[in-house]
């Protein structure tokens, strides 16, 4: 990539920890909710068993609170009711896992596998199911409860009461859930959604690159030195999910080393593979060396699929598949490969404006510690329009909307570098799509419209999209 080019070089302008704090990179609590789906659950099967037991069997304290909003109703009798609830939770469920699989089955062929990832973060995925999983286990544990109950006349029952409300608390989440996927059918709220979550992302990496050095310093070679020196291998095989760049600060600044990482976040590593290198200031035992490697090694997190918390460049790519899966010929929707372009545009004109390329680290006294490799703009310039181009070089509408993609990011780039890799990428665009078809009539229309563009970068007026690129 062309941004990962620089990453040897370190960057001036230091802000030490002193002056500002770095913040955590490590994963956090919302992290781990919103990634191990099976915690939502779990909590709610331990809410709905604890009140299970509580509105059953209440204190004496508690039941004299509850005793305003309970049922009147025997044993048997609320045995009977939790049971009817149960079974229409049951129920109200079946619809809701029936309509969720045949949307993912629907996104999935028609727009793309990788965008299932949407379904099951999503908020109705994230409330219905455990909503529904403490009403089904409530209701088993008070009918459990009820049969310790000895009272066979008519006696207030908080728990049937609790149960109606459950009751009602799943019916909305399952209309809510409804309205959800709905939304999430239309291909305009999905590359939406996508480019939100992209620059999500994007926007904690900034954060993360607040304390960074910025501006560039001298370039420092590595020692080849094996005394001083070592290669970082991976532990394990997979996707190099995130790094946390605090962490490889204080191994280095607290063993006095450098560490370059050569792998971004995104990429496949394989067990045993060198994905960066190690260099100490003075020579050491190679005996402590196995520990240290070890502490870097947990810094850099390997997951088995990519994570687009930390992965900037998932993003982009989910919506190129978008792009390329409506121009195949089996769907041909040239207008969705259009949304997704003008997505697209509107997230790397963000991104365009953020701190991108590779991350230098330095300590306490300014010196440059951590090497983490990043790709730059004109990389996800380029993710964004290679594909799309090789396969819709020949729809007018697709083409147009390129161009203004490469002229908006060179508009507002911030280094010239990038500037001239978008003014490159307008010319690539209009040069592709001429020899893709060169009898068409267009080519004419789309010639002036990148000549208007390029003017229009020039500092002239930004031209308006001819007609049929709306």
């Amino acid at each position: 990539m062309a941004g990962t080019q620089a990453l040897p070089h370190a960057r001036r302008g230091h802000r030490g920890p002193r002056q500002a704090r770095r913040p955590e990179e490590g994963p956090s609590l919302r992290w781990w909710i919103r990634h191990r789906l099976w915690i939502p659950p779990v909590l709610g099967a331990v809410l709905g068993a604890g009140l299970g037991v509580l509105f059953v069997l209440p204190p004496l304290p508690v039941a004299r609170v509850l005793r305003g909003v309970a049922w009147y109703a025997t044993a048997t009798e609320a045995r009977s009711m939790l049971s009817s609830v149960l079974g229409i939770t049951l129920t109200s469920l079946s619809i809701v896992l029936s309509l969720s699989m045949l949307v993912v089955q629907n996104a999935a062929g028609q727009y793309s596998p990788r965008l299932l990832r949407l379904f099951l973060h999503s908020a109705g995925i994230r409330v219905v199911i455990p909503v529904f999983v403490a009403t089904s286990v409530f209701c088993l544990v008070a009918s459990q409860a009820f049969g310790f109950a000895s009272e066979a006349e008519r006696a207030p029952r908080p728990a049937l009461a609790l149960a109606m409300v459950l009751l009602i608390s799943s019916e909305g989440a399952l209309i809510f859930q409804v309205l959800q996927t709905l939304q999430l059918m239309r291909v305009e709220n999905l590359v939406r959604r996508v480019r939100q979550d992209t620059l999500g992302a994007a926007r904690l990496l900034e954060r993360f690159r607040s304390v960074d050095i910025q501006e560039s310093a001298p370039l420092r070679a590595l020692t080849k030195d094996p005394e001083r020196g070592w290669p970082l291998r991976a532990r394990g095989d997979g996707f190099i999910a995130s790094v946390d760049a605090k962490a490889l600060l204080e191994v280095a600044t607290g063993h006095q080393l450098i560490i370059h990482v050569d792998r971004a976040v995104g990429e496949p590593v394989i067990q045993g593979e060198p994905v960066g290198w190690i260099e100490a200031e003075a020579r050491g035992p190679r005996s402590r060396r196995e520990p240290t490697e070890a502490r870097v090694c947990r810094a850099i997190r390997l997951d088995r699929w990519r994570d687009e918390d930390r992965d900037i460049a998932l993003g982009v790519r989910q919506l190129v598949d978008v792009a390329i899966k409506a121009l195949s010929p089996g769907i041909n929707d040239p207008y969705t490969a259009v949304e997704a372009v003008d997505q697209l545009t509107f997230l790397l004109c963000e991104l365009s404006r953020m701190h991108l390329g590779p991350r230098v680290l330095a300590d306490d006294s300014g010196t440059p510690r951590v090497f983490l490799r990043g790709p730059a703009l004109s990389d996800y310039l380029a993710l964004a329009t290679d594909q799309i181009l090789r396969y819709g070089a020949t729809e007018p509408a697709v083409v147009l909307r390129l161009l203004r993609l490469a002229a908006a990011v060179g508009q507002l780039a911030r280094e010239a570098e990038d500037r001239r890799a978008a003014r490159e990428r307008l010319h690539s665009i209009l040069t592709v799509s001429e020899q893709a078809h060169p009898a068409a009539p267009r080519h004419a229309l789309l010639r002036r419209y990148a000549e208007a563009l390029e003017q229009g970068l020039d500092g002239g007026a930004w031209p308006p999209l001819p007609a049929i690129g709306f």
